[in-house]
């Protein structure tokens, strides 16, 4: 009896040392799993984060960072290099390539530099005229012939005149003026340089040109020639020397009056001639 009963013990024993063995492995088993389970864990963990960050846009920190970040000099170059594009803004004009800024030279239309008058371009004309008391001759007729020296006054274009400007030179009775100051009057009257009390001229228009108008409106004459010519029939001298007592002649009341001081200058005489005869002589007065 005593002899089963030590078996029964035995296996017993035996029993509980196999499922002590049991226990530890399974405890061994189940630490192993854990530790799988927390890399798996981690692992899974890495991977969600690195989707997100390819996911989600950089944020402000990390957009600064970039920002900040050194360019090179080919970056910067590709950068500020602008493609030439086709200028189509005309290149401003040039004062030398400008017709106005030049200085010109003005030329009368006629007179010395200008074009040749003769005394035969004066035979239906009003000039200016010089002549004394023995330049009439009564012939046997009855006519009356008059010898007279033949002025006139260089004329210029209005356009000359009005454009006009410093640097130009004008050409006045064969001088050469260098405009070195300008002057437009109200009235139309262009001083140059200070006009005649300073040396210079001016200019003023008479029947839609500019003449030189010298001191008292009087203008700048030069010679034509000299010519005779026969009084008209209906002849008449007009004598307005004396401004308060104008009067009038005949060729006949004229040649009574006429004495050897009697003197006709170019600065107060006109004579008008019709087909190559004198219709009329007019004296004005010059302060």
């Amino acid at each position: 009896m005593k002899k089963y009963i030590g078996i029964i013990m035995m296996a017993a024993m035996l029993s509980l040392t196999a499922c002590g063995q049991n226990i530890e492995e399974t405890a061994n088993n189940l630490t192993g799993d854990t530790t799988t389970a927390e890399d798996t864990t981690s692992v899974s963990a890495t991977e969600e984060t690195t989707e997100k960050s390819e996911l989600q846009p950089a944020t402000e920190a990390e957009t600064t960072a970039s920002e900040t970040e050194p360019t090179t000099e080919a970056e910067t170059e590709a950068a500020t290099t602008v493609p030439e594009t086709e200028s189509t803004t005309e290149p401003a004009t040039t004062a030398e390539e400008t017709p106005t800024a030049k200085p010109n030279e003005i030329f009368a239309l006629n007179g010395p530099l200008g074009r040749h008058q003769g005394v035969e371009e004066f035979d239906n004309a009003k000039f200016a005229a010089s002549f004394g008391a023995d330049s009439f001759t009564k012939n046997w007729d009855g006519t009356v012939t008059l010898t007279t020296m033949i002025y006139r006054y260089e004329m210029f274009s209005n356009d000359d005149i009005q454009a006009l400007k410093v640097g130009d030179t004008i050409w006045c009775l064969g001088k050469a003026v260098v405009v070195e100051k300008l002057e437009t009057l109200d009235s139309g009257l262009v001083i140059v340089n200070g006009g005649i009390e300073n040396g210079g001229r001016c200019f003023r228009m008479e029947d839609g040109v500019y003449c030189e108008s010298g001191m008292n409106n009087v203008h700048s004459y030069y010679e034509i020639g000299e010519n005779t010519y026969t009084l008209s029939a209906d002849f008449v001298f007009t004598d307005n020397s004396d401004m308060d007592n104008p009067k009038t002649y005949t060729a006949e009341e004229l040649m009574s009056i006429l004495t050897w001081d009697t003197h006709f200058v170019k600065s107060n005489t006109i004579v008008e001639t019709t087909d190559g005869v004198v219709t009329a002589i007019v004296r004005n007065y010059i302060p």
